[in-house]
């Protein structure tokens, strides 16, 4: 029997080669980014699956309510608790620290690469299988191991080991070894290097946050002895907990640690704080929802077109009943059917999944994994389950045809109100293609609005330039002379990445607030071009007492209770508790960081110690290779043996929100989903036409021209369209508020654009329903009246 069934279902397959066509390259393309999907949940589960104790190792979160009982998880846990661990308890075998603060621009005198790390200690690398390949891990201050690809992107083919690389902050390192390639995008100790926790120690060592235990900024991991039960340290971390209680808690709040398995940290099923590299259970559901929505698109064009040819199969389906067959033995044909198809569309599948994974670049995503059989035992299992959805609805309606009706001509499918049920999901599949192209374009929208606007602050004509010592006013003063160039600014950090954080606070007996703390000078505030709505500009950095006035945002006097912005000028503001600083004046509030949150405090001080980065503003009228190759010359004057390190602000603000692969990838999904819908569509209009090919012929006898028939065959098609785009504009609108309510800062619904992508799709689906119907009123009605 199940023979027969493949065999019925490889015949109608060919028989009806338009359709199959159709839905098989459809279903193939929507696959392909399921597959992707798939491939990177099956990575999510396998992360850090190679280190030698999983069962043994595990990373230790912080649970911290506030005052108002609100409970908030983090990854990271004090400085002081692996060490605590380690010494008091003896079923700990081991315990090590890894601190995130690594990251910049290292060089080698040769070449300068941006690269992000991480300070481990010692014992790190004997709870986790990071083996080396050659050298030693780094223990001393200022050593280093290097991995695989940065040892290569440094040295090439040289050995690395005894040799030096400079950071501009941290001074010079000693590569101790190089490690062997291992998973970088299947752990969440991603990094080009690691550090000794030494460096850290040593140039921190008069920082409370290593003497306190109420900064969460350290990753702690215990390796626990054999046949130690997750009991035994559940009650060690609650003893040390109350232990340090009088020196965490204050009025209503309180913390607790626990302890969570190695196996555990990924996906993230908590969304937890400070957990970087681990995506939560949201981020991969809704990425793989984006491919299911194409996946969907597919499988209407199946159902419509099956339900479209029901009245061709009608005869076959009364037959069969006739002979015997019960409603059981039908489906099963039809679900058959369509699972062929499916396991068809898999090698489309796979084969558009080679091409994209070879032309595409995209950092996040990954190509390969661990489990090769699991992967194709998920991917068969996921085609298997795609073919059946597919197809059980179709089934269901088409076994369900009465031989009688059948026999009668009196066939005709259930119908929801005056719509036909083929004629609705012809409409649900173009509400739901409208609706995915138009969040689409919104994003793009987005992406191009952070990645061109200029209101928040000046990106045009700047070139920053990363400082490499002290000799920032010679610099300074050499480059304001040169033709071509502005003004010259100083800040430790450049808008639009991370910035250093203070406490700040009105009065000494006031809570601390956490503010974004910049040290700059007043040509900066200049360059950037932000609008002062009270007060003046930092003072000229040759007055001595620059350092003791600051510029707030709105924000900040807000949180601080200052009053009006004229109203906080020449108000005392704290600093870290011990520096107190004058109000010269209040910023408007801007994003200066990541578009999608709120706008925090922000504090801007002249603090030469911190400056890292010169912002160089050039004219209007500047020859931009003119103008670097004289700054160039200037900085091999003061760094002869140093690369300099810059970037064109406004480039690299583009590159960083509209990157060519991602907007690429996401340009092709689009694409794809249009596809898949026309091509339903063109399969809809042929076979009707088809089946219409008799009346065309009778009205072209009776006079009819040949644009009378085109738009009387067009306009059921069209009336549909119109349906679905009443239907998905007001939606699409809603839909696209709330997607980019989720940034803070956004350009607004672009109801232009939107309007401008549904005419496009309406026009290019009007000239594949205009193209179809024109070819069937130009046949001949002799050949049409002759035909059956």
């Amino acid at each position: 029997m199940l023979k027969n069934y493949f065999k019925i279902a490889f015949r109608s397959l060919w028989k009806n080669k338009l359709f199959s066509f159709i839905n098989i390259v459809g279903l193939g393309l929507a696959m392909t980014f399921g597959l992707i999907g798939l491939m990177q949940i099956q990575n999510v589960f396998e992360f850090d699956n190679f280190h030698p104790h999983p069962e043994r190792t595990y990373r230790i979160l912080t649970d911290f309510k506030d005052e108002k009982g609100k409970q908030i998880s983090f990854a990271a846990s004090p400085f002081l608790l692996a060490r605590k661990l380690k010494d008091d308890y003896g079923f700990v075998e081991k315990s090590a620290r890894v601190i995130r603060f690594f990251s910049g621009e290292m060089n080698n005198r040769i070449k300068a690469i941006r690269v992000n790390g991480i300070y481990v200690d010692p014992s790190f690398f004997d709870i986790f299988g990071f083996p080396l390949e050659k050298g030693s891990y780094p223990v001393e201050p200022n050593t280093v191991v290097l991995n695989h690809e940065t040892a290569v992107r440094f040295f090439g083919t040289t050995n690395p080991v005894g040799k030096t690389i400079s950071h501009h902050d941290f001074g010079v390192f000693t590569v101790t070894g190089v490690l062997k390639p291992y998973k970088y995008r299947g752990t969440h100790f991603r990094s080009d290097l690691m550090v000794s926790m030494a460096t850290y120690t040593s140039f921190n060592k008069d920082k409370q946050d290593l003497k306190n235990w109420t900064n969460y900024d350290t990753y702690t991991y215990v390796l626990v002895n054999k046949n130690t039960k997750p009991a035994t340290l559940n009650k060690a971390l609650s003893t040390i907990a109350l232990q340090n209680k009088k020196d965490t808690d204050f009025g209503k709040t309180s913390h607790e640690y626990r302890p969570q398995a190695l196996k555990d940290i990924s996906p993230d099923f908590e969304r937890l704080e400070k957990n970087a590299y681990v995506d939560d259970v949201f981020s991969v559901s809704v990425n793989f929802l984006m491919a299911l929505v194409i996946i969907i698109l597919a499988g209407f064009n199946y159902t419509n077109l099956t339900l479209a040819r029901s009245l061709s199969r009608a005869r076959e389906v009364g037959v069969r009943k006739v002979s015997g067959a019960v409603r059981r033995q039908l489906v099963s044909q039809f679900l058959i059917e369509a699972i062929v198809l499916a396991f068809f569309a898999l090698l489309i599948a796979y084969v558009s999944f080679t091409f994209i994974k070879q032309y595409i670049h995209l950092s996040w995503i990954v190509w390969e994994v661990d489990n090769k059989w699991l992967m194709w035992g998920i991917f068969a299992g996921f085609t298997l389950l795609t073919g059946i959805i597919a197809g059980v609805f179709p089934a269901r309606i088409l076994s369900a045809f009465q031989p009688a009706k059948v026999l009668k001509g009196e066939l005709g499918p259930s119908s929801f109100g005056k719509l036909s049920l083929r004629k609705s999901l012809i409409v649900i599949q173009f509400v739901v293609t409208l609706i995915y192209m138009a969040l689409n374009v919104t994003m793009y929208s987005q992406f191009e609005y952070m990645a061109t606007e200029n209101e928040n602050f000046n990106r045009k004509n700047i070139l920053n330039i990363t400082l490499a010592g002290n000799d920032y006013k010679l610099l300074k003063n050499e480059l304001s002379q040169l033709s071509g160039v502005e003004s010259v600014g100083l800040t430790s950090d450049a808008f639009g990445g991370s910035a250093s954080q203070y406490a700040i606070k009105a009065k000494k007996t006031d809570e601390n607030t956490a503010a974004h703390h910049f040290s700059v000078d007043n040509r900066f505030i200049d360059n950037m071009k932000l609008t002062l709505v009270a007060g003046k500009n930092l003072p000229d950095a040759k007055i001595d007492s620059s350092g003791s006035f600051v510029l707030l945002n709105e924000k900040a006097v807000k949180i601080l209770h200052l009053g009006t912005p004229q109203e906080a000028i020449g108000k005392m503001v704290l600093l870290n508790n011990q520096t107190e600083v004058l109000v010269a004046g209040v910023i408007k509030d801007f994003c200066y960081s990541t578009y999608e949150f709120a706008v925090w405090p922000v504090v801007f001080q002249y603090n030469p110690k911190q400056f890292h980065i010169l912002s160089v503003k050039t004219t209007d009228a500047a020859n931009e290779s003119a103008l670097f190759a004289s700054v160039e010359k200037i900085w091999k004057q003061y760094h002869p043996y140093d690369a300099m390190v810059y970037s064109w602000y406004e480039k690299e603000l583009y590159d960083r929100y509209f990157p060519g692969e991602d907007m690429k990838f996401s340009g092709l999904t689009t694409l794809v989903g249009f596809v898949i819908a026309i091509m339903g569509l063109l399969g809809m209009v042929t076979y009707s036409t088809e089946k219409r090919y008799k009346e065309i012929g009778i009205r072209k006898v009776l006079g009819a021209s040949a644009s009378e028939v085109v738009r009387l065959l067009s306009w059921s098609f069209l009336k549909l369209l119109l349906i679905a785009a009443l239907i998905a504009f007001p939606v699409s609108y809603l839909c696209s508020v709330i997607v980019l309510n989720i940034f803070t800062f956004n350009p607004g619904v672009n109801a232009g654009l939107l309007i401008s992508s549904f005419g496009l799709i309406f026009l290019i689906a009007l000239s594949t329903i205009g193209l179809k119907t024109y070819q069937a009123a130009g046949t001949n009605p002799v050949e049409s009246l002759k035909a059956e």
